[in-house]
């Protein structure tokens, strides 16, 4: 239909005279095969297919550089080889801050109260009261547990963190 000299399209309900939708890319005619490389390879050299595989080397080794484990910094300090701590007993490793290696294997770090020393004695600590601990901080009898020092395995070498506490 046309309006003062230009094309309104009608919606009638016809189907068969609307635009229609075409999904090829501009220049690729009806029928013709698209090729390994896209429909430009005629017009686009090989450099087309080799930069998006070397830019793709090159963000595997900027993210592994910038997300690879790192030594811990200070406040951390490294405490003992996880191979010489023997399992089901704890040692003093920092003034204030004993370690222990459960059953399992894992290693767990605990803080003494304020003003009370701590020792190990046994599979676990006694403090200055004679209050008995396990291993992981928990009393033996009742009481309040003892706050955990965060933890961390770098290298096979124990790390903690004696200025942070986690309390329980």
């Amino acid at each position: 239909m046309r309006a003062g000299g230009r094309v309104v399209p009608c919606d009638d309900g016809d189907v068969s005279r609307r635009p229609r939708i075409r999904f090829r890319s501009p220049g690729v005619k009806p029928g013709q095969r698209i090729g390994p490389l896209g429909p430009f390879r005629g017009r686009l050299g090989l450099q087309w297919v080799v930069a998006p595989l070397v830019l793709g080397v090159v963000l595997v080794v900027a993210g592994w550089y910038f997300l690879r484990d790192t030594e811990p910094a200070p406040p951390w300090r490294p405490v003992a080889e996880v191979s010489s701590l023997p399992i089901g007993q704890g040692r003093e490793a920092l003034p204030g801050v004993l370690v222990g290696r459960l059953p399992d294997g894992r290693v767990v770090a605990v803080a003494a109260e304020p003003g009370c020393s701590l020792g190990p004695s046994g599979g676990g600590y006694v403090d200055c009261n004679g209050t008995a601990f396990r291993l992981d901080g928990a009393p033996v009898t009742e009481g309040d547990a003892l706050d955990l020092v965060p933890v961390q395995v770098y290298d096979g070498v124990l790390y903690a963190n004696p200025e942070e506490r986690i309390e329980r």
